[in-house]
Parts: C-alpha cells; structure tokens; sequence
C-alpha cells in the first residue's frame, strides 16, 4: 500500500490544490492552483485575500472605461499593471522563490514571467478580454484575443512590463538565449492548458529548491505534481529518492518498491533494488 500523502507538503497547500482536480480546465482552478503553490512555504495565506486584490485591480480599470472596447480596456489595463503599479520581471533577484508565488507577486510587484501572467491573465478576464498563457522555452508571455473578425492575437510580455512582441521577436529573442540551432515552430505559441502551467510553476520552483538543496520543500513540490499527474509514475521514484535523502527510509522505500512493480524495465532497476534493499533493512 502507498503511504498516505501529504508525506512534506503542508496540508493546508496539498488539499486546496487537490480540490482543484474535478475542475482543472477553469479560470478558478488555475488561480486556485497558482495560491495552493505558494501555501507550502508561506503561512497565512488567505485564498479570499489574493482574490479580491486581483478583483480590485478589474474594479479600478472598468471606473476608467465607458463600455466594453476591447482596445479601452486593455489600454487602461497596461496603464494600471505596468506604468502605476510598475509591475515586471524581478532580474535582481531572479531565482527567489517568492517570484513564483502570486501573493509575494502581489506586494512586490516584481516575479517570474509564469507569475506574472498569471497575475495578468485573471484581471484581463475579469474584464471580459480573452487571454491565453504561452509557454515558450525559458520563458512565459500571454496571448490576447484581438476579439474582432481577424482572430488574431497580440503576444503580450507581462515580465517585461507588458511590451507587446511579435512572433518573429519572440524566435529571436529564443535564439538570443538557446542558440541558433533552436528549431521554431508555430506551434510554440499554442496556448497551455491549465494543467501544464501549474506543472510548470512547480517544476520551476522544484529547479530552485534542488539547487537550494532544499529536500523537504522538493519532496512537497514532488508530492503537488504527483496530485496533477497520477499516472506518471516516475514521479513516484523521483519522491523515494527525496525522502531516501531526508532519512525517511520506512516511506521512501514504500514509494520505491510500488515503483518498481509498476515500472519492471527500467533501466536502472539494478541499482534502484539494491537501494530498496537497504532502506528496507
């Protein structure tokens, strides 16, 4: 039998995002999600709070705009995000893991491009406008419906204090940071789902703690993706190999031996059986 979870992760965080689950595809979800991630390392966060911040800055663009004009409102939008509050990219301190929590977002005004919008997407959508993430390598900007005839859509870089990037700025900014060997494809700008921007949000913040060597808060950010994804079952012996270095051997060898059952081939099975055979001694 598996160990029950949350193993790491605080359970006020790991159950407010696993009610997230029936729902996953809503609006509501994925700010829910966005919150649940920040309350493993954060006390007192209030879900009520953080929503009625973000409401609060849609209340204050719509007093600005008579009527619904797309173009009005996001307008007013940028004006509020990026030229009052000053939003954007935190680069003097880049890999805090603060960057990534929506609440820190908040009074700081300054996180990662994910983060960000984030933040951006839920107010936009609060005034009608339709906006979707696009989640290139190494970095995460929106896609605002024009919302006329064309279809078209407007990339904008909420990191970047909401500079507005064409397609062609987006493959040379790519090629500026991975090379020029990187392969572009249209496909690239295909929005994410909500399921793979919280993954991403969890594998980023699992990239600072690891280098951090933070094991505790890498397990509980194992334990969260594990909630978004059951059947990967990879994470299970990624979770075993944690908790092996957190001297949690009872749990860790009950991840890893459920693991091994499912997951015969794999290629380091040798190794892996040898270390069960020591955490279960």
């Amino acid at each position: 039998m598996k160990p029950a979870l949350p193993l790491c992760c605080k359970p006020a965080a790991f159950n407010l995002l696993s009610r997230q689950l029936p729902a996953l595809s809503s609006p509501d979800a994925l700010l829910e999600g966005a919150i649940a991630i920040s309350m493993h390392e954060l006390d007192g966060v209030r879900p009520d709070v953080v929503d009625r911040a973000l409401q609060g800055y849609a209340n204050l663009v719509r007093k600005r705009v008579r009527g619904d004009q797309p173009q009005a409102l996001l307008a007013h939008l940028h004006e509020l995000l990026f030229d009052e509050l000053e939003m954007k990219g935190n680069t003097a301190d880049y890999y805090s893991s603060g960057n990534s929590y929506l609440p820190v977002v908040l009074k700081s005004r300054r996180g990662l491009p994910i983060t960000l919008s984030l933040l951006y997407k839920v107010v936009a959508e609060r005034l009608g406008l339709r906006v979707h993430g696009i989640g290139l390598p190494g970095h995460f900007v929106v896609a605002v419906e024009s919302g006329d005839s064309t279809g078209n859509a407007m990339l904008v870089d909420p990191f970047r204090g909401g500079q507005t990037v064409s397609p062609a700025e987006v493959h040379e900014r790519l090629r500026d940071n991975f090379g020029p060997e990187i392969e572009w494809s249209d496909e690239m700008l295909t929005p994410v789902s909500n399921l793979h921007w919280l993954t991403r949000m969890l594998q980023n913040l699992l990239h600072i703690f690891g280098g951090a060597g933070q094991y505790q808060n890498v397990a509980a950010m194992l334990e969260m993706e594990m909630l978004l994804w059951p059947g990967q079952t990879h994470l299970q012996r990624d979770l075993a190999l944690v908790l092996a270095r957190l001297d949690q051997a009872e749990a860790a060898s009950v991840w890893l031996e459920h693991y091994l059952k499912s997951n015969p081939d794999d290629p380091q099975r040798q190794d892996l059986a040898r270390l069960l055979d020591v955490l279960s001694a």
